[in-house]
């Protein structure tokens, strides 16, 4: 069993507080992402706490992680994993015969992983394209089919070859775990920059709702593919939904600082918040990403907490 995971399994937060005291004192930061990330992948599930904790390890990461929070992130993924009757299959199976995108939406449309993951195995070198593509064939649940795929991208990009598969197996689990009719695209597509103001926008105005900040973070998922027909596919969907353009807010305020938190408390939004902020702002300077974290640390402050389990 890998350094940590012991404690991990034990599901007690002052144990995996030491441990992760101790693993430290030998391995870096870098070191520590690599056990917390590759945990959350192999104990993730297509439900709404498992698959956040996955996506609160990369954010955490991509922010510049503290012990602190790479810790809050291990205790989330360590509450968030469901029981195992076996370990989970970290080795491709056969692959399947065609490997073409029909196979993979048909796989999706039956609910069918295993087939989802034959086809995974088939095209795990050549398969981008048509894995984001077939994530943006519909955009149920708040769109996490394409969040999560572009999560597991990135990880897998920083995981041994050896853990490809089993990253990128992530996305196959959540796209084949439900789906909704395919959406229409409307040709009605904002550019990217006037898109995104109405959507910060629309999340300021809605103090960092969950659909609001998810309408965010769909589109930073789009953008992390460099695909440009997911990224218009995207731009057109979340423009059909968006509200109006509004007369715009100014904010004098000091940048927010994001302070290590209990991450089940609203599914990691305020953490992946500072995590798109980050990426996006140097590309946009000019849009109001202080008043979009404002408002996700009014929703962490003020909301209804989402946290669902306790610790034995």
């Amino acid at each position: 069993m890998p350094p940590l995971y012991e404690s991990f399994l034990e599901r007690n937060p002052e144990e995996i507080r030491a441990a992760i005291r101790d693993y430290r004192a030998s391995h870096s930061l870098d070191d520590l992402f690599g056990q917390i990330a590759q945990f959350a992948v192999l104990s993730y599930a297509p439900s709404q706490h498992g698959k956040h904790a996955m996506i609160a390890c990369l954010s955490a990461h991509e922010i510049g992680a503290s012990d602190e929070l790479l810790t809050q992130c291990a205790i989330y993924a360590a509450a968030s994993r469901q029981p195992w009757s076996e370990p989970p299959i970290d080795t491709p199976p056969e692959p399947s015969g065609r490997g073409d995108l029909d196979e993979l939406r048909e796989a999706i449309a039956g609910s069918d992983h295993l087939r989802g993951e034959r086809w995974l195995t088939r095209r795990l070198a050549d398969g981008k394209r048509d894995y984001f593509t077939a994530a943006t064939d519909d955009f149920e649940d708040f769109g996490h089919k394409l969040i999560v795929a572009a999560a597991a991208w990135k990880l897998a990009a920083m995981f041994p070859p050896a853990a490809r598969f089993a990253t990128l197996r992530v996305g196959i689990r959540e796209m084949t775990a439900y789906h909704g009719e395919r959406y229409e695209e409307e040709g009605v597509a904002l550019d990217t920059e006037t898109l995104l103001e109405r959507l910060i926008a629309e999340m300021v105005a809605d103090q960092g709702g969950i659909v609001t900040a998810h309408q965010i973070f769909v589109l930073d998922a789009a953008l992390q593919t460099e695909d440009d027909f997911v990224i218009l596919r995207v731009r057109d969907y979340l423009t059909s939904v968006c509200g109006p353009a509004s007369a715009g807010q100014t904010h004098d305020r000091l940048k927010p600082i994001l302070t290590p938190y209990l991450l089940a408390r609203d599914y990691g939004a305020l953490l992946k918040s500072h995590a798109v902020a980050k990426r996006l702002r140097p590309r946009f300077p000019n849009l109001d990403f202080d008043g979009m974290l404002a408002a996700a640390q009014y929703n962490l402050e003020h909301a209804p907490s989402f946290e669902e389990f306790s610790f034995a």
